[in-house]
């Protein structure tokens, strides 16, 4: 306001202000033009981009020198991708689904769809060869909708399919050496490759807002349980009863805490006659706790189960002493007795989360577990197993290994 002022009491100035101004037009002009240049300059250094039909949209570019040479780490990429179907590997960032979309001769085009199938993601990476043992790689990574913050999504995408064992990776077929020399996310994307080991926990949800559509805000979460939803066909109940099943992952709930994630199995006895209560089956479930000295946690014969529906696999768990009416579900998902596994939920899950739908935490209508016949953990299997749970819909961030190694229980091998 002092400026206008001055400029109406001296008409003289007016001219000399004109001048200013023009000159700092001039200048911005200038300055616009050079920012310009360079944005122009840094899109054409950097690597070739899969694009979006998002307008906005959260993505990433990275340029990785690699200490090995450029086929080697294309076999590991693929081999990465097709191990997601085998059980050979999976993606411990929120348990996503690559696919190959294109290969060249230095090119690799992908998809990545997160575990709950809510979100897809595009991704190129081109390799160039320095040496026969050195390769250096520029990966984007791009978001399909609309979306400013990530969580680290995109860097999360690239990352996984290039870290090795150094970083906390698991490869399949090659192990190397990396050196991240440059990592460009967009505003409001992440870079942390601790979120690439980490499923993004439900708190993370309220900031969808920054993804600037109402509709990714009430949908952030999936509906539970998913439509559809189905436990096992055509279950054999005594087949399924025959032998030691030993749980390699599971849900803490409030009966069975993550404190006593060791040595646990469960047996199940098929009863001559139901008993008062009506139940069919004995349960008999045994856990230990993870801290020394092991102390054990045996149901004995405290355990009963009535059965609700065979064929698909559906029974009632109580206390014997208690009438079956107040029994909780206990679902067998899926059931594979040649294969050895099992998939067992304490009924359908309704609880929505952002990594996808979830059982209760209580007695009744809680828990989620992976079975098998054999002690000793067959880690295929169990990803196997895992991708199962994640197609029904279940949130499979709920789940910890289970200690099965020194336990004083007999190993049983079917």
């Amino acid at each position: 306001f002092s400026t206008r002022r001055q400029l109406l009491q001296s008409p003289g100035a007016c001219s000399a202000q004109l001048l200013v101004n023009a000159s700092f037009q001039r200048m911005c002009w200038s300055i616009c033009r050079s920012t310009v240049a360079a944005t122009l300059l840094i899109c054409a250094a950097v690597g070739k981009c899969p694009g979006s039909n998002a307008w906005v949209h959260a993505s990433c570019e990275v340029a990785v020198e690699v200490h090995a040479g450029c086929d080697d780490v294309i076999a590991e990429m693929e081999a990465r991708v097709a191990g997601i179907e085998k059980g050979t590997w999976h993606d411990p960032h929120n348990t996503g689904v690559y696919a190959i979309l294109g290969r060249g001769a230095s090119e690799l085009s992908m998809q990545r769809r997160t575990g709950n199938g809510k979100y897809t993601d595009k991704l190129v990476f081109t390799f160039e060869k320095v040496s026969p043992s050195q390769c250096k790689i520029q990966g984007c990574s791009e978001s399909q909708v609309t979306s400013v913050a990530d969580f680290s999504t995109n860097y999360c995408n690239l990352r996984m399919m290039y870290c090795g064992s150094a970083d906390g990776c698991k490869p399949v077929t090659k192990d190397f050496a990396t050196s991240e020399s440059s990592i460009n996310p967009s505003f409001g994307a992440g870079k942390d490759p601790k979120e690439c080991l980490a499923v993004p926990s439900s708190s993370k949800v309220s900031a969808a807002l920054l993804r600037g559509a109402a509709s990714d805000i009430i949908n952030s979460s999936p509906t539970c349980p998913p439509a559809n939803f189905s436990s096992v066909q055509g279950f054999d109940l005594g087949s399924f009863a025959r032998g030691r099943w030993h749980i390699q992952q599971q849900m803490p709930v409030s009966y069975l805490p993550a404190s006593q994630d060791r040595c646990v199995y469960a047996e199940y006895e098929l009863l001559k006659k139901k008993t008062f209560w009506g139940y069919e089956v004995q349960v008999h479930n045994h856990a230990e706790d993870v801290a020394p000295p092991h102390k054990s946690h045996d149901s004995g014969s405290f355990l009963c189960a009535k059965v609700v529906d065979e064929m698909t696999g559906k029974l009632a768990v109580a206390p014997c002493f208690l009438p079956s009416s107040t029994a909780g579900p206990y679902w067998v998902i899926a059931y594979s007795e040649s294969e050895g596994y099992a998939l067992v939920s304490g009924g359908a899950p309704s609880k929505s989360a952002s990594g996808g739908c979830q059982t209760g935490e209580g007695v009744n209508g809680s828990g989620l577990w992976i079975f098998t016949r054999r002690q000793q953990r067959d880690e295929a299997l169990v990803q196997k197993v895992r991708k199962i749970a994640a197609s029904k819909g279940f949130d499979l961030s709920v789940l910890n290994d289970v200690d099965q190694s020194e336990c004083t229980s007999a190993l049983v091998v079917m």
